[in-house]
């Protein structure tokens, strides 16, 4: 996941295929915050700003989103924390105003005060500039908001490729009591065991499935869904 980004983001220049860009789109309206930001340490945090501001032709600066954290400018940026060092590279994009933001496995590494600060900037960059944003991400119960198409690989490859709202129809669970089985032709990805019921994770879902079989579909959670598949994956590397 990581290398993908990197290579769209031109980090790395992949060996066999294409990376192609919707109109628009050029290298100086890309922005990339990895959970190895390489910002130049030895800069205070004007200076930072100062240089960003020269290479990319940017004219205004604005500093709501690090504002609240009240940071020294004066100071250098290898003493932030990883947190405050995200909304800082983000501040810094924003004044970019990226065509499309690249976002690496960053939140993770943040308290629940700056995550939150990060992601409400994040929202405002899509809401007011329009910005695609690909994030690579394992933490989903604060990303509910945000997603519109999930994504999810493995072993290098993608295996699921839904918008949003389709996963949320084509995703559905049924609850039974452990001294019952489900119907094999349903299509099981993860069965999850407790001590009185077990729950099944069925995808794809079609309405056909709610009048052909005895069974209470319930609605699944988009963090839920996707545990479902992680757990599904790990079911199958254990038989």
């Amino acid at each position: 996941k990581s290398t993908l980004l990197r290579c769209i983001a031109g980090v790395f220049i992949p060996e066999a295929g294409q990376i192609r860009f919707g109109e628009g789109v050029n290298k100086n309206k890309i922005g990339f915050i990895s959970d190895k930001m390489s910002l130049f340490e030895n800069f205070t945090l004007q200076e930072g700003i100062d240089f960003h501001r020269r290479v990319f032709d940017i004219a205004n600066y604005d500093d709501f989103l690090i504002k609240p954290l009240n940071l020294d400018m004066h100071g250098k940026i290898k003493d932030l924390s990883n947190g405050e060092r995200a909304l800082y590279h983000m501040s810094l994009l924003f004044a970019q105003e990226p065509a499309l933001l690249l976002v690496d496995e960053i939140i993770h590494t943040m308290d629940p005060y700056l995550r939150e600060l990060f992601l409400e900037g994040l929202i405002e960059l899509i809401d007011e500039k329009g910005t695609t944003l690909v994030m690579v991400n394992h933490t989903f119960s604060e990303m509910g908001r945000i997603p519109e198409r999930v994504l999810l690989m493995e072993n290098g490859r993608f295996f699921l490729d839904e918008k949003r709202d389709v996963l949320d129809e084509k995703m559905k669970k049924v609850v039974l009591d452990t001294n019952k089985t489900i119907d094999g032709n349903l299509p099981v990805v993860f069965r999850k065991d407790a001590s009185v019921f077990s729950e099944y994770y069925i995808y794809p879902f079609g309405q056909d499935m709610a009048t052909q079989y005895p069974y209470q579909f319930l609605d699944v959670e988009l963090t839920e869904s996707i545990k479902s598949f992680i757990g599904g994956y790990y079911a199958k590397k254990r038989k």
